[in-house]
């Protein structure tokens, strides 16, 4: 019998690849086609072992049918025990990969309605994947195969290839990631307005893009896209207000939109129907949004089709706008690696692998459940685009659902056993700002829940245009619900909204970095910040803040253990909870029945 060896493969690139993607549609997609390409390499081990699925150690799905299914996403990493030769199947899994790319690709350039080079295009696509391997021989001790592999592989990624380019062109370069040439000619942006741009290539004027970003543009999965627009995100909070009385309003303004020239396929472009807006894009409620889809030369039709916008949103909400906010979403399990260390045969590392694909496929429902938009879930991963009004009940399910489903796998750190836990962070973001930086932004987010002792946390950041970056973090349980009861606060106007700032400029005068002054001060700022809350009038400056309300929040600055830590993350709080609200007024979902005596406790600042 042939001797068994543990192999492991890695197919790339990952953080490059997504964080240039510019759109919603370029992160969702190119998260996907990663986890195809790690499919189609899974699939060829298993039919290289003689279909026996057991070989795969990582992912390790339940049925041999879930590697070809679209709803089940695999990890850029895969691990098997194979007994053919690990040189050959390396070759024969590099040939799946890129048989799958081309399929997928093939699938995208014909839906390409105009012109560009395609085989420069081809083979910029063929070019892009990274493919490293390592195997070891597997002699029954896993873990020493398993640390052994991953050393090998880890030394391979360091030691790059670098093939000649066979496509190299004075053509611009790719707008997204300034690799590759554009293989859209320059003439195209003359002859074509916004609207045709987006119909033809989905680009917008200038945004020049090559073989691998234009597959990304087209690339579909399937018949369906799982994927909003950042601008239908942030548009949803708003469009909760709609009911069937409105639809004449909104046939009304889509079918003015018509009139000016905007096309069906640009109007059309939500896959998961609006029950009164339909299949139209939220951005259509943004004025600054309607600019793409008129030539420079086309004002007055722009002007046109913003005076239908305001006439619609005066008649359908009263004038009210939609707010310019939406929330990236990014979650990673704590303590998977200890975890993945003490599972010593393939059997039990199978079997975290499956629990692992089954929450993966758990979290879909549960994102669009809270009206998100699931870009990746990697079963211990998660990247979603959530509305204001919903996102952290959803974080707080996905939390919920991935402690449960590993309960039963532990590990120990120092002596002390720990379980697998969540730790979710969420970027507070504008619809207009670069994806890749609130990709960035909540990444941060994500780092700074991790950073709580213990972790099991969560952490927000709100990015304001003009405003300073602003991260809460502490454990689930603790802040989401000191956040929720901030934002039921701002919604009875229970708290003004200048108290917060001004908590937050007293920390900025007070707090210095001589050790002599810091006990003093900090007594000051605390006699200060109650004397602020005392003074400020809530109700819209017609009444102070009610005594339980105002003992809530003495409780949370703590006297006896005070800092100007303790007094920011107050304020921001405050401030970041204002936000909230204000999506959840927008929907018209009803103020929670008012508590009273409720304690607003923080006891984990000091992490």
């Amino acid at each position: 019998m042939a001797e068994m060896h543990l192999v492991v493969f890695h197919i790339g690139p990952v953080q490059d690849f997504i964080a240039t993607a510019r759109r919603s549609r370029d992160l969702w997609f190119g998260s996907w086609l990663l986890s195809e390409l790690a499919k189609a390499a899974a699939l060829e081990i298993v039919q290289q072992n003689g279909n026996d699925i057991s070989c795969l150690v990582f992912p390790a799905p339940d049925k041999l049918e879930q590697l070809k299914s679209f709803d089940f996403n695999a990890p850029n990493k895969v691990v098997a025990r194979v007994r053919c030769d690990p040189a050959e199947l390396r070759e024969s899994v590099r040939e799946a990969i890129l048989r799958r790319l081309c399929e997928i690709c093939d699938d995208a350039y014909k839906k390409i309605k105009g012109g560009f080079d395609r085989e420069i295009a081809k083979r910029q696509v063929e070019d892009f994947p990274e493919f490293f391997w390592a195997s070891y021989p597997f002699n029954g001790n896993y873990k020493q195969a398993r640390d052994f592999a991953e050393a090998l592989l880890n030394a391979r990624k360091v030691t790059r290839n670098f093939a000649p380019i066979t496509w190299g062109s004075p053509a611009p370069k790719c707008s997204l990631d300034g690799c590759r040439e554009s293989v859209i000619t320059g003439s195209v942006y003359s002859r074509m307005n916004e609207s045709q741009l987006y119909e033809n290539y989905r680009v917008q004027r200038g945004e020049y893009l090559c073989g691998v970003c234009l597959l990304k543009r087209h690339g579909r999965r399937g018949s369906e896209e799982y994927f909003f627009s950042t601008s239908h995100v942030a548009a949803l909070p708003l469009l909760e207000r709609l009911t069937n009385q409105h639809q004449p309003l909104v046939d009304a303004y889509i079918g003015k939109l018509k009139e000016l020239g905007i096309t069906a396929d640009a109007l059309q472009t939500v896959w998961l129907h609006h029950p009164v807006f339909g299949p139209h894009d939220g951005q259509l409620l943004f004025e600054e949004r309607l600019r793409e889809f008129f030539k420079e030369e086309e004002e007055g039709k722009l002007l046109q089709a913003k005076e239908a916008l305001r006439t619609f949103l005066k008649q359908a909400f009263d004038s009210k706008k939609p707010l310019p906010y939406y929330t990236l979403l990014l979650a990673d399990g704590d303590h998977v690696g200890k975890v993945i260390d003490t599972q010593e045969t393939p059997e039990k590392h199978q079997e975290l692998s499956r629990s692992q694909s089954r929450f993966a496929l758990e979290v879909r429902d549960i994102v669009q459940h809270h009206q998100g938009s699931l870009l990746y879930s990697g079963g211990d991963d998660v990247l979603a685009l959530v509305p204001l009004h919903t996102v952290l009940a959803c974080a707080r399910s996905l939390a919920e659902t991935f402690r449960q489903r590993f309960a039963g796998f532990k590990a120990e750190d120092g002596g002390k056993e720990i379980s697998l836990t969540l730790s979710v962070g969420i970027a507070v973001v504008h619809h207009l700002d670069p994806l890749s930086d609130a990709l960035e932004l909540a990444r941060r987010a994500e780092k700074a829940a991790k950073s709580v002792g213990g972790k099991n946390a969560l952490a927000v950041t709100l990015s304001k245009r003009g405003g300073v970056e602003r991260t809460v973090k502490d454990t689930w349980g603790v802040l989401d619900r000191r956040l929720e009861r901030f934002i039921d606060l701002h919604r009875a106007e229970a708290v003004p909204d200048g108290a917060a700032y001004e908590l937050r400029d007293l920390a900025r005068q007070l707090e210095a970095s001589d050790e002599n002054l810091k006990s003093t001060l900090q007594k000051a700022a605390y006699a200060e910040a109650k004397r602020i809350l005392r003074r400020k009038k809530a109700r819209r400056g017609t009444e102070p803040i009610a005594e339980d309300i105002l003992s809530e929040l003495e409780v949370f600055l703590d006297k006896d253990r005070f800092s100007f830590e303790k007094l920011k993350q107050l304020a921001d709080e405050l401030i970041i909870a204002r936000e909230f609200a204000a999506a959840m007024d927008l929907t018209n979902i009803p103020l929670p029945v008012p508590s009273t005596g409720e304690v607003i406790k923080n006891d984990r600042l000091d992490h």
